[in-house]
């Protein structure tokens, strides 16, 4: 006899773990999907209303700022206050805000200015919803489930990394700026409303910074203080932070610059060869979120994510190889872009064992009156240094022939995993967390 009831709680458990988590899962998938809707609509509108590319660069770079600026300190709001409100509230505020955009274009009212607004307010949201979610994770699941859960996150931005745009374009075609704006904020609200039956386990709270009261501005000061005293002390998690900088330091313009370059400049490819390269590497996310825990069970997560830090290093130099001249001028367009494609694929599976071990690593070492705090600091780290390293890489590409930059890139992310494989500061961490993992010994018996 078939139970029908008993296979669709397995087969929920199987795709989200558990109930709560599923829910938490789901509401941050309707919200990526819905900012990349409303992202690819609001570029197509300014365009519309302006043709410049120097407004649509004004805009998307005002985005960015609050990130940049304020993400660390939001940290604190996260560790202080009810993250579930925070969580629900961030998606309830970007629908009824996208909501009231639809009304003012279909009005005949929508500006610059208010455009501008809007951007920011929800830019704010997703100040802290993205650091609340990764902050809570490790209290709906098991520790042993962290890894499952990681790779489910990972693989949910890669997929709506590829639907976002896709979906964009079909509702832009379809429904108009208006109903694009109407089915979005609908989205959000609707994510808020799903969150609202997450049970969120009891926050730990911090005790106060400050030994005598003092004013809420002073106490968030203080308590932002601690935060940074708190990673500065821990020398493992100051050195895990200072790595994974320096590795997004590369990374990012090696994707946004460098490799559109390579392709376009000196490889000659085609727009449509060109695109398919770039799918290549989300497909390559996915792919890995399947095999991450398989291999986290095979080898400590310690030497899993160094030989990931290596084995793309060396994916940059096969890549270098094809950017001298002697070699691509010989290759048909065909081959090119099965050269490309197939390592920017491994590169995709790859960044996967990079990210999860990174994440859980920090969900499980850091206690949860601090964890809004680490990961506030590290995501505003990362986005502080992308505009110095595009600008950076944007003036290099064009001193340096790009397979040469592949070949030092290659080799300086060669380094850096293999020191950070035999950091013994980073090797005590992740011992630490093993043996924190490992179930307490039973009593023999008599």
């Amino acid at each position: 006899m078939i139970h029908t009831g008993e296979n669709r709680a397995s087969l929920w458990k199987r795709l989200f773990i558990n109930r709560d988590y599923g829910l938490l899962l789901l509401g941050r998938l309707v919200s990526q999907i819905g900012d990349g809707i409303y992202y690819f609509a609001l570029t197509w509108l300014i365009l519309d209303l302006t043709g410049s590319g120097a407004v649509l660069g004004s805009l998307l770079m005002a985005a960015s700022l609050p990130g940049i600026l304020l993400t660390p300190f939001a940290g604190v709001i996260i560790d202080a206050v009810s993250r579930k409100l925070i969580i629900v509230g961030a998606d309830l505020v970007r629908g009824l805000l996208i909501l009231a955009l639809a009304l003012i274009y279909y009005s005949g009212q929508m500006t610059l200015s208010i455009l501008y607004g809007a951007t920011v307010l929800l830019s704010l949201c997703g100040v802290v919803f993205g650091p609340a979610i990764s902050a809570t994770v490790p209290n709906l699941v098991r520790k042993e489930e962290l890894v499952q859960a990681n790779a489910r996150d990972s693989f949910s931005m890669s997929a709506t990394g590829i639907l976002g745009p896709i979906m964009g374009a079909a509702l832009l075609g379809a429904a108009g700026y208006v109903g694009v704006f109407i089915i979005t904020g609908i989205s959000f609200i609707l994510s808020g409303i799903s969150e609202m039956f997450i049970r969120f386990p009891k926050q730990e709270r911090q005790t106060p910074a400050a030994a005598e009261p003092c004013s809420p501005a002073r106490q968030f000061i203080l308590n932002f203080k601690a935060g940074f005293a708190y990673i500065w002390n821990n020398v493992g998690l100051r050195t895990v932070i200072l790595f994974a900088v320096i590795l997004n330091f590369m990374a990012n313009p090696l994707f946004s610059v460098v490799f559109p370059y390579f392709a376009k400049e000196v490889l000659k490819m085609e727009a449509g060869h060109y695109g398919l390269t770039q799918s290549s590497f989300p497909a390559g996310v996915m792919a890995g979120t399947l095999l991450v825990g398989a291999l986290a069970q095979r080898l400590s997560k310690h030497r899993l994510l160094s030989w990931a830090i290596i084995g793309q290093g060396f994916l940059a130099l096969l890549m270098s190889i094809i950017g001298f001249p002697m070699v691509h001028l010989n290759m048909s367009p065909l081959a090119i872009l099965i050269s490309i494609a197939v390592p920017m694929l491994f590169l995709g599976i790859l960044n996967v064992q990079v990210n999860v071990p990174l994440n859980v690593l920090l969900q499980e070492t850091v206690p949860d009156h601090y964890r809004g705090r680490v990961f506030g600091l590290v995501g505003s780290l990362v986005q502080m240094l992308v505009p110095i390293s595009m600008a950076l890489a944007g003036v290099l590409v064009d001193v340096i022939p790009a397979a040469y930059f592949l070949i030092i890139s290659g080799i300086t992310t060669i380094v850096l995993g293999a020191a950070m494989g035999i950091s013994p500061s980073i090797g005590s961490l992740y011992r630490q967390q093993e043996l924190e993992s490992e179930p307490p010994p039973t009593a023999a018996a008599r």
